[in-house]
């Protein structure tokens, strides 16, 4: 019934992913964590377009069969549709020997013909890295669990633009007060059971506290006991289980390996090793800091978060853990759609004083955002940071209360999260 029901949800990325645009004479790979919805949307996307039977999911024994007996069989089975170059979808196939080669092949031969999208978790993401023999025949784009725009089915703005990419602060400014504004209204309910079940479908979908524990429970053992080990070739599976374990209470703080090597009785190295696997699972990720031209302010710590901010330990974390998560998929997305680059940062001077989040694009910062648990004060600290760095950007302070939406000078604003979080 849940993925039945996740099949009907809109998905942000077939807005742009799927287009002609995008897909061109390229195959497309859509990578992202375990049961985030590849699948319902692959599948979707094929009945959509009369391919329905073209769906090959390489962890059954019976499509691995076909292909030892006939390279070509998919190739073939498309040729029956009498569709003009009609969609196949390989699903896991990066967990075969040699895919590269086997993609590269089939590609090179039958470009013309079909049009390949494959779909995958840490693996297919993880293999450009290295060597990348498929440079040029691919467009990669990113699949991540619901965002409360998709949850609240409000996709069809498109949420960048009230960013400009000549960094022009003044229509930033003025674009982003309109969509904050104006922003698609969201039910009480439907923005706290977001924020309660954490974004991935079966929890959300389930509704139940119960079967969201256990889900996640399963979750944290499914990647730690199977993926990592099968992907990295870790064997320290209980001091990995440890690490996780350890993370919760550190959401938010930049992260000392040599403290995190002190408790799990490891080097930092070693640390830093278990984490960035961690990262490839789309379990945690790191939030570098911003420096720019500011004076005693941290350089290296990152600090790290959950992609889903549930498992963070605190209230305050798991608040702060939600907009960062936010701005990750987001920063990501235009990354995908061929946007200037804009980075995340956080910035933390040897005082203490701390700005959570902040934009930039071409180095420069663009908007910078303080996450508060249910503190309607204004942060000073905002307009400090603002004027450090001579800069001329938006700053917002979000908080817990849902539907907030104040103007506090021009250009400063008190948001409840799902105002931001739906021009995200």
């Amino acid at each position: 019934m849940e993925s039945m029901i996740s099949i009907f949800i809109e998905r942000e990325i077939a807005k742009f992913a799927f287009s002609d645009e995008w897909l061109d004479s390229t195959m497309l790979f859509i990578a992202g964590p375990r049961q985030c919805g590849k699948t319902s949307l692959a599948r979707k996307f094929l009945e959509e377009k009369g391919c329905s039977s073209l769906y090959y999911n390489w962890d059954i024994e019976k499509v691995r069969k076909r292909y030892r007996g006939d390279p070509d069989f998919f190739v073939k089975d498309a040729s029956q549709l009498r569709i003009e170059k009609p969609y196949v979808v390989l699903d896991e196939i990066h967990k075969v020997t040699r895919w590269k080669n086997i993609l590269k092949g089939v590609y090179d031969e039958y470009q013309h013909l079909i049009s390949i999208i494959v779909t995958g978790s840490a693996r297919l993401d993880l293999f450009r890295r290295s060597g990348d023999s498929l440079v040029g025949r691919y467009t990669m784009a990113h699949l991540f669990p619901f965002s409360l725009r998709e949850w609240a089915g409000g996709i069809n703005d498109i949420p960048s633009s009230w960013l400009h990419e000549d960094g022009d602060w003044k229509n930033t400014a003025k674009a982003l007060d309109t969509k904050l504004a104006d922003s698609p209204f969201v039910s009480k309910d439907l923005a706290e059971s977001y924020y309660r079940f954490g974004p991935f479908p079966a929890p959300l979908i389930s509704g139940s506290e119960k079967r969201s524990r256990k889900w996640h429970r399963d979750y944290i053992t499914l990647l730690v006991r199977e993926d990592l080990r099968d992907l990295s070739g870790i064997r320290e599976l209980d001091r990995v289980s440890h690490l996780v374990e350890l993370l919760p209470s550190r959401v938010g703080s930049p992260l000392s390996l040599r403290s995190l090597g002190e408790d799990l009785e490891a080097n930092h190295s070693t640390v830093r090793n278990w984490l960035e696997a961690l990262h490839r699972l789309y379990l945690v990720w790191p939030l570098r800091p911003y420096s720019g031209k500011l004076h005693r302010t941290l350089r290296k710590e990152p600090k790290w978060y959950f992609l889903d901010w549930t498992f963070a330990g605190s209230e305050s974390g798991r608040f702060e853990n939600l907009i960062a998560s936010a701005l990750y998929r987001f920063v990501t997305s235009l990354y995908d759609r061929g946007w200037p680059e804009v980075k995340l940062h956080y910035v933390r001077t040897y005082d203490k004083k701390e700005i959570d989040f902040v934009l930039t694009l071409a180095e420069k910062p663009i908007l910078a955002i303080e996450a508060k648990l249910g503190d309607a004060r204004f942060s000073p600290q905002l307009r400090r940071f603002c004027e450090a760095v001579g800069g001329k950007f938006p700053i917002l302070q979000v908080v817990s209360q849902p539907g907030v939406f104040l103007r506090k000078g021009p250009g400063e604003y008190l948001v409840g999260y799902d105002r931001l979080l739906m021009v995200l």
